[in-house]
C-alpha cells in the first residue's frame, strides 16, 4: 500500500469534504435501512391491528407517527442522495484536478532521456485512465467499507431491539462476511488489475502509433498487419477487463447470497422469537427486513476491493520512472522552449523544480553565466540502446565566444552531444563542464536562463505567432517580435495574414510548411540574450536563399556567444570558427 501513500497524503486537503461526503453516504444508506424496516414494522402492525378488530378485540394504533417517519426516511434518502451525488462529485473533481497537476509537474520534470522511454500513449493513458482510477480512491475504494461497517452496527442495534444477542451476533457474521469479500477482491484483483493497467495502455499507445504512423503503414504496405497488433491488443485488453467483471460478479453474487442467507436465519430466530412471546410479530418482521436493506451498502465492497486494487497499479505506473522525475540532471525550461533529445520525443518543462542530482560532497552552483563561457568535454563516453557505443572517449575544448560546427551523418552522436552540454543527458563516464563547472555540479534552473537550446524537432504550439515568440520572453513586446520575425525572413508571411502576430499557427504548427516553422522556431532565439547557444540542425527545411540570408543574421548573432552547431553537412551549418567532424565517436578536424 506504500504506493498510495501519496495521494493519501492529497484527501488529507479535502477531509473535511471526505468526512461531510462519508456522513450524507451513511445517511443514505441509514436511511435506506429505516425506510425498509420501519415499512415493513408498520404494515404488520396494521395487518395485526386490522385483523383484531375484525374478530371484535378492541386494539388502537397510532399511524401518524410511523407514518412520518416513512415519509421522513423517504424524503432523507432521496435528499440525501442527490447531495452525497454532486458534493462527493464536486470533491472527486477537485481532487482529479490537484491528480493532473501533480502528475503532469512530475512528468514535466523528466529529462528527454527518460521521456523518451515513454510512448505519446503511455503518457495519455497515465494522464488520463490511471488518475481516473486514482480520484475514485475515496468514493469508490475508501468510503464503502466505512459505509458499510457503520450500515452493520445500525441493523445491529435495529436487532438487538428484538433480541439483543441475535444483533451482536449479525453485527460479527456480517463483519465477517463483508471484510472477507473486500480482502478477497483486493487480494485477486492485484495481478488482474495490473495485467489490465499494462494492456490498456499498451492497446492505447499502439493506436496513437496506428494513426500517427498511417502514412509509412501505408506506404510500407504493413497497415493491415499494424492494424491486426491493434486488434489483438485490444482483445487483450478487453478478455482481461471481463476477467475482472466476472470477478466482481461472482463476489456481488457470494456477499448477497450471504446476506440473503443472514436474513433467512434472522427470519427463523425471529419467528421462534415470537412464538416464544419474546417480540411482537411487528418487531419479528422488521429484523429480517433490515438485514436485507444491507443489500445496498454491503453489495458494493467487492467493487470496491478490486477499485483499491486498481488504483494501487495505477499508482505504482504513476510511480514507475515518474516520481522521481528529474533523472540524473534535471531539467528546467531551455530558452523557453519544448526540448527533447533529438529522437521526436517533446517535453514540457517546469522551470520552477531544481531536480539536479549532485555527486556525493559537491555544492551546487547556483550562479549563471555572466559571460560567453568556454565549454569542456573530456573523455566522454556515452551507451546507448543495446549496448552501441555512441561516444567514445570524446574530447572537445570550445573557447569563450568561439562558434564552432559538427558534422556528422544521421545516428552518429551530435544530438546525444548537444543533450549532453544542456544537461539533459548524463554521461557513462567522463565530464562536460561549462565555465569550468561539471554540468552535474551546476543548479540548472540557474543554468538555463543563460543556455539557448534549438533542438533537431521544430516543436510549437497551438496558439498564435505571437504565444509561440512568447515562450522565448514572456514580456516581449511587438516590436522585438517583428524584429525577431525579421531576422528570420519571416515578417513578411506573418504581415500578410489576417491577424498578424495574432494568426493562429494550429495544432504543432500544422498551419505552416516545414520550413515556415523553423523558421519561428529560430526567431525564438533572438528573443533570449543567451551566453551558450547550441543548435541542432538550425536551417533544416530552408530553401537555399532563405537558408543564406538566416546563415548571415545568425552567424552576426552568435559571434559574441559560445556556440556548437550541429548538421550533416558543411552547407547546413551557418559560418563558424571552426569546424569539426564525428565519426566513429570521436571528433576529428574538417578541412
Amino acid at each position: 500500500m506504500d504506493e498510495l501513500k501519496p495521494y493519501l497524503r492529497m484527501l488529507k486537503h479535502y477531509r473535511g469534504r471526505l468526512i461531510l461526503g462519508a456522513v450524507l453516504m451513511f445517511v443514505t444508506s441509514a436511511s435506506g435501512i429505516g425506510l425498509l424496516a420501519l415499512s415493513g414494522w408498520f404494515i404488520t402492525a396494521t395487518a395485526i391491528t386490522g385483523a383484531l378488530i375484525a374478530a371484535g378485540v378492541a386494539a388502537t394504533l397510532e399511524i401518524y407517527i410511523p407514518g412520518g417517519g416513512i415519509r421522513t426516511f423517504a424524503v432523507s434518502r432521496t435528499v440525501a442522495r442527490y447531495f452525497e451525488r454532486i458534493f462527493n462529485h464536486d470533491t472527486v473533481l477537485q481532487l482529479l484536478r490537484d491528480l493532473r497537476g501533480r502528475v503532469f509537474t512530475q512528468l514535466s520534470r523528466l529529462n528527454p532521456a527518460e521521456m523518451a522511454r515513454l510512448r505519446s500513449g503511455e503518457l495519455l493513458n497515465r494522464l488520463t485512465t490511471d488518475i481516473d482510477r486514482l480520484d475514485g480512491l475515496y468514493l469508490r475504494g475508501l468510503s464503502p467499507p466505512v459505509v458499510a461497517l457503520l450500515a452493520i452496527l445500525l441493523v445491529g442495534a435495529l436487532l438487538a431491539i428484538g433480541a439483543p444477542w441475535l444483533g451482536g451476533l449479525v453485527i460479527v457474521v456480517l463483519t465477517t462476511m463483508a471484510g472477507g469479500a473486500l480482502w478477497m477482491a483486493w487480494h485477486t484483483g492485484q495481478q488482474l488489475t495490473r495485467d489490465l493497467a499494462a494492456s490498456s495502455a499498451a492497446l492505447r499507445a499502439s493506436a496513437m502509433d496506428h494513426v500517427t504512423g498511417l502514412s509509412e503503414l501505408t506506404a510500407f504496405g504493413s497497415l493491415e498487419h499494424h492494424r491486426q497488433a491493434v486488434m489483438q491488443a485490444d482483445d487483450q485488453a478487453r478478455r482481461r477487463d471481463e476477467r475482472i467483471a466476472k470477478r466482481m460478479a461472482y463476489g456481488e453474487s457470494i456477499l448477497n447470497s450471504g446476506i440473503h442467507l443472514t436474513a433467512v436465519l434472522v427470519l427463523l430466530i425471529a419467528l421462534h422469537l415470537f412464538q416464544t412471546g419474546q417480540t411482537s410479530g411487528p418487531v419479528a418482521v422488521m429484523m429480517p427486513l433490515a438485514v436485507l436493506a444491507l443489500l445496498e451498502p454491503l453489495g458494493v465492497l467487492p467493487a470496491a476491493g478490486l477499485q483499491l486494487a486498481r488504483a494501487r497499479a495505477s499508482a505504482q505506473r504513476l510511480s514507475n520512472g515518474v516520481s522521481n522525475g528529474g533523472g540524473s540532471n534535471g531539467t528546467g525550461t531551455i530558452d523557453g522552449l519544448s526540448t527533447n533529445n533529438g529522437t521526436g520525443t517533446k517535453q514540457t518543462s517546469d522551470a520552477s523544480s531544481k531536480t539536479t542530482v549532485q555527486p556525493a560532497g559537491a555544492h551546487p552552483r547556483t550562479e549563471g553565466l555572466s559571460h560567453a563561457p568556454p565549454v569542456s568535454i573530456n573523455a566522454v563516453s556515452l551507451v546507448r540502446g543495446a549496448g552501441a557505443r555512441v561516444l567514445d572517449n570524446l574530447h572537445l575544448d570550445v573557447s569563450p565566444a568561439e562558434t564552432i560546427g559538427i558534422i556528422g551523418v544521421s545516428g552518429c552522436g551530435k544530438s546525444s552531444i548537444a543533450a549532453m552540454i544542456a544537461g539533459q543527458l548524463k554521461v557513462d563516464s567522463g565530464t562536460v563542464e561549462i565555465d569550468g563547472t561539471s554540468i552535474e555540479t551546476f543548479d540548472l534552473d540557474a543554468l538555463y536562463p543563460d543556455i539557448a537550446y534549438l533542438t533537431q524537432q521544430t516543436d510549437l504550439f497551438s496558439g498564435s505567432f505571437a504565444g509561440n515568440l512568447r515562450i522565448a520572453n514572456q514580456h516581449a513586446d511587438e516590436s522585438m517580435m517583428w524584429a525577431a520575425l525579421q531576422s528570420v525572413q519571416l515578417d513578411g508571411f506573418v504581415a500578410s495574414t489576417d491577424q498578424g502576430l495574432h494568426t493562429w499557427v494550429g495544432e504543432s504548427g500544422m498551419e505552416l510548411s516545414a520550413g515556415q516553422a523553423r523558421r519561428l522556431a529560430l526567431a525564438r532565439l533572438f528573443m533570449r540574450n543567451p551566453q551558450l547557444v547550441i543548435l541542432d540542425e538550425p536551417l533544416t527545411g530552408l530553401d537555399e536563399q532563405t537558408a543564406e540570408a538566416v546563415s548571415a543574421r545568425l552567424s552576426d548573432w552568435l559571434s559574441a556567444r559560445t556556440a556548437i552547431v550541429l548538421g550533416h553537412g558543411p552547407e547546413s551549418l551557418p559560418r563558424v570558427d571552426r569546424r569539426l567532424l564525428l565519426r566513429a565517436g570521436a571528433l576529428s578536424e574538417e578541412n
